[in-house]
């Protein structure tokens, strides 16, 4: 893996759909190399898939929040499976993590309206094993 990977890689993350021959004028290489480095990064596990970049506002999912969660449970297998299985209407779970620090669990949540964010509160305190939530508004993402 070189510079040049590293290029085609961050073009790729930018913009998923970008043909082999724009990389190729981009990076100025032809688009059999390109077609070469970039099946390569694939076979290699480095590209793992291609996505879409979804405008949830024009969805209607206007309201987003991170949401951290202090856990205190010797079983977070079970605790996490719940997470996984929490259906809110109107709500979508985008991201979950695992950190470190004060808190144990970081949660990034679209949704509709705030009441969306009342209904997944009243969600969480049903769980147990939650002992402390937090929730901020997003107010406007500078990277994303």
């Amino acid at each position: 893996m070189d510079s040049l990977d590293m290029l085609i890689i961050e073009n790729i993350e930018k913009e998923g759909r970008i043909s082999h021959e724009e990389l190729s004028k981009r990076l100025n290489l032809s688009r059999p190399a390109i077609h070469n480095r970039v099946t390569k990064l694939e076979e290699q596990g480095i590209i793992s898939g291609y996505k879409a970049e979804i405008n949830w506002s024009m969805l209607g999912y206007k309201t987003n929040a991170m949401i951290s969660l202090r856990v205190r449970t010797t079983n977070y297998d079970k605790f996490l499976e719940q997470l996984k299985n929490l259906k809110i209407a109107d709500l979508i779970i985008e991201e979950c993590h695992i950190v470190t620090g004060t808190w144990c669990i970081l949660m990034k949540v679209r949704c509709i309206s705030p009441l969306g964010l009342k209904s997944l509160q009243d969600e969480l305190h049903k769980i147990d094993c939650i002992k402390e939530t937090s929730t901020s508004l997003i107010l406007t993402s500078v990277y994303n």
